[in-house]
């Protein structure tokens, strides 16, 4: 029980060591990004890393959940309403910038909330980035199926 619980601890403090440095690094390359980005005037690999790095950070946050459930038998299983009601508003705000930046031919008041998405910073984008990216684990599910289910299927 004591080496489980001592292998438990290391597994934690190793993934939130790594956490640490990606998050540190990430946010010392976004600052190089916006430096690069205010000397050249070219934004877009700024703004591509600030709408793909929340994305990945929550991927790496929701990791604790893939080992679970790689350690657990039974049938693959995608939630699609959790998906559905959290993964797509929270994708949509996460992708605006990119939408607004890269020049659509529409004006970002026919988007839903676009006005308030533009005028709000960063925050949104970041919050729901970092939600996306957790989700994506989290509506993966395992269950499990006793011999007669599976005989049946």
């Amino acid at each position: 029980m004591k080496k489980l619980l001592l292998n438990n601890l290391f597994v934690y403090l190793g993934l939130l060591l790594i956490m640490v440095l990606v998050f540190i690094l990430g946010l010392k390359y976004q600052q190089y990004l916006q430096l690069e980005a205010r000397t050249t005037f070219q934004p877009q690999a700024s703004i591509v890393f600030s709408v793909l790095f929340p994305m990945f950070f929550g991927v790496l946050l929701g990791l604790l959940r893939l080992f679970d459930l790689l350690r657990k038998p039974g049938e693959w299983k995608i939630n699609w309403i959790k998906l559905c009601i959290f993964g797509i508003p929270s994708l949509y705000i996460t992708l605006f910038p990119l939408l607004y930046w890269y020049g659509l031919p529409i004006s970002y008041y026919d988007f839903p909330l676009g006005y308030l998405l533009i005028t709000s910073g960063t925050t949104p984008h970041t919050i729901s980035g970092l939600i996306f990216g957790f989700l994506l684990f989290y509506v993966i599910e395992r269950e499990y199926l006793s011999g007669e289910e599976k005989r049946r299927i």
